[in-house]
């Protein structure tokens, strides 16, 4: 089917059974392990902030301050999110209610920059933000010279205050819609150390790396090695232990550099990131325009896996990557958010039917990170038209 025409009806999920739902996924991602699915699974990228920006759905008409400043907020909220999220919205993961409620302390993307220093504020209308407080060379220096803060320290204090509350919780037996917490997690990754000096610098360190190299490069080994020790830390302290083969990471900002400039200055640190906690090939995200990167990426970190955002070219993306890279993404999420199905199905058909499905290696999704208010029928309908049209042929 190579048009959206013959499927512009309404899915009837009212038929749909959630354990039979559960049972073909599970089968679809064995079959995605061994290299053979017979169609393409779709996976959304979403979180709490679904409901937070959402007034139909915040009905308590909490805020982003509430979530991070009072822990038995945070806790509600994400249950909050995760049962929505499991009967409203259909995807290639598990729907219903859970045996238990696997959860993760969540300060969005904010807690890295926090925890070095960045005030952050707050929006009625977004999700937090820091404000950048290493304006000159002069600022980073004196950073520098105080030292790597303590993994504990500062706001990663307050991200251990929370994880410890929804331990307790669990051990008191607390449940939510009669399910129990299961396992806890707390930020033990990276969202890459050049976006993190891009954001605590306001983006004065891409002025650096013209105007004085070493410098830079001394100021990004700073916060490459601060980030390591933060996250070695913590592993310890979640009991995971590193290296891993599932490893991933992030780092969008490199979309702002030549690759000449990303292999000269930021290559040097993700490896040194993916060698301590990778003992396989890493997983990366990245956001944005990254189709400069893709051949070093390919050729010197050899990904397995890239979760892409918007407007990355899949099929190009295919022909760098070859078909033994995972890649997952990338429908406009503002096509998702205003429709309409027409538009939706349209996008979605162009998208499956493309060369990026060469090899069995390519997982359905938005790019990047649905819009809060987009309407679940929606991705449901888009999840539908994958369901229906993105089986695999050869």
């Amino acid at each position: 089917m190579s048009t959206v025409d013959a499927i512009m009806v309404e899915a009837d999920y009212s038929r749909e059974i959630f354990e039979e739902h559960n049972a073909d996924v599970k089968r679809l991602w064995k079959e995605f392990a061994e290299g053979r699915p017979h169609r393409i699974p779709v996976l959304w990228s979403m979180n709490y902030k679904m409901i937070l920006l959402d007034p139909s759905l915040n009905v308590w008409g909490y805020s982003f301050m509430d979530v991070f400043e009072k822990p038995d907020v945070m806790l509600r909220v994400i249950l909050e999110f995760e049962y929505w999220k499991r009967h409203n919205v259909w995807c290639d993961w598990e729907m219903g209610l859970p045996d238990k409620w696997d959860i993760a302390v969540s300060f969005q993307n904010v807690y890295e920059s926090a925890w070095l220093g960045a005030p952050i504020f707050y929006s009625s209308a977004n999700v937090p933000d820091i404000r950048p407080f290493l304006r000159s060379k002069e600022d980073m220096r004196k950073f520098m010279e105080r030292g790597i803060p303590d993994p504990f320290s500062g706001f990663m204090s307050r991200v251990k205050r929370f994880y410890e509350y929804f331990l307790e919780r669990r051990e008191e037996g607390f449940t939510f819609k009669g399910v129990p917490i299961g396992s806890v997690g707390a930020p033990i990754g990276t969202d890459g150390p050049f976006t993190i000096a891009v954001n605590i610098t306001g983006g004065e360190i891409i002025k650096v790396l013209c105007s004085d190299p070493s410098f830079a490069e001394e100021f990004l080994w700073f916060i490459t090695n601060a980030i390591i020790e933060r996250m070695k830390s913590w592993h310890k302290l979640l009991g995971r232990s590193f290296p891993y083969e599932d490893f991933s990471f992030a780092d969008d900002s490199i979309q702002l550099l030549s690759p000449n400039l990303y292999r000269r200055f930021v290559l040097p640190l993700h490896k040194e990131i993916v060698k301590t906690f990778c003992s396989g090939r890493p997983g990366i995200h990245l956001c944005g325009a990254i189709e400069q990167h893709l051949k070093i990426l390919k050729e010197e970190l050899n990904i397995r896996y890239i979760d892409t955002g918007f407007p990355l070219n899949l099929e190009r993306a295919r022909e760098i990557l070859g078909e033994d890279v995972i890649i997952r993404g990338n429908l406009n999420i503002m096509t998702l958010l205003e429709g309409p199905k027409e538009r939706i199905g349209k996008e979605t058909l162009m998208i499956i039917n493309s060369q990026v499905t060469r090899g069995r290696r390519f997982i359905f999704g938005e790019g990047n990170n649905v819009a809060p208010r987009t309407p679940p029928e929606h991705l449901n309908y888009a999840y539908e038209i994958v369901k229906k049209c993105g089986e695999y042929r050869y």
